[in-house]
């Protein structure tokens, strides 16, 4: 599962630290938003132009220094990232959403202990959403690393503690079916199933999964549910042409 979990999780909050955080210079949070643009379409070149457009307008902004430690990764190269990183550290040494963002590029690199201290310091940090993300990085990290139990324990509170991170479990769930991850998809699953009800793309993941395994029981008994629990959604129709 390695660099695509943590690097998925890497571009999201760096995307949303960037839109979440105001800044007084406003030619600097246009060439941000420009960068993280082109960034996302993998337009590299534009990317590092306008974030060092922004860099030099708001030197301070940790946002422009994780901005950069994202396209150096996309770029492979992992020592100017993490340079980057520990730039944004010395800028903002207590912020949440930088360790959360280093301990993912960390945990892509196989480096689990460094990786879990800075998710640590993401627990210990102001701001509230960050701790909340800190608990589910933790938990994938874990799961990365083979230590289910800790996994199970970090997700299961994430859980607890903002609900809305079962779409992100489901959707780590569907990345690590499609590319044979089986026995951490049924812990995904598992864990999902442990705090919050069954919806349509729940069932409809499981069904996908049984299918896998060739567990006709198990896909006839979700596809049961989904009829009778879903009937008018584009999963139920998927599963009645048999596309799963």
């Amino acid at each position: 599962m390695h660099k695509g979990l943590s690097t998925g999780l890497l571009a999201l909050f760096v995307v949303s630290g960037c839109v979440s955080k105001a800044t007084p210079h406003g030619a600097a949070e246009v060439r941000l938003q420009l960068g993280m643009h082109y960034l996302a379409v993998g337009d590299y070149a534009a990317a590092q132009r306008n974030f060092l457009r922004a860099q030099a307008a708001a030197p301070r902004d940790y946002r422009i220094a994780l901005a950069l430690a994202r396209l150096a990764q996309r770029q492979g190269n992992m020592a100017a990232s993490t340079e980057q990183f520990l730039h944004a550290q010395r800028l903002a040494p207590d912020n949440g959403y930088i360790a959360n963002n280093y301990g993912a590029f960390l945990c892509a690199l196989g480096q689990y202990d460094e990786a879990h201290q800075q998710f640590k310091r993401a627990k210990d940090a102001p701001e509230g959403d960050a701790r909340i993300d800190a608990l589910e990085l933790s938990g994938y990290c874990y799961l990365q690393a083979g230590d289910d139990d800790a996994a199970r324990s970090a997700l299961l509170h994430a859980l607890d503690a903002d609900r809305s991170k079962g779409e992100s479990v489901l959707a780590e769930a569907e990345r690590l079916l499609e590319t044979d991850q089986q026995a951490n998809t049924s812990l995904l699953l598992k864990i999902y199933q442990q705090r919050l009800p069954e919806t349509a793309r729940s069932l409809a993941l499981h069904i996908r999964f049984a299918a896998q395994q060739e567990n006709v029981a198990d896909v006839r008994f979700y596809g049961d549910q989904l009829a009778r629990r879903f009937p008018q959604s584009i999963q139920y129709q998927r599963y009645l042409a048999n596309e799963y």
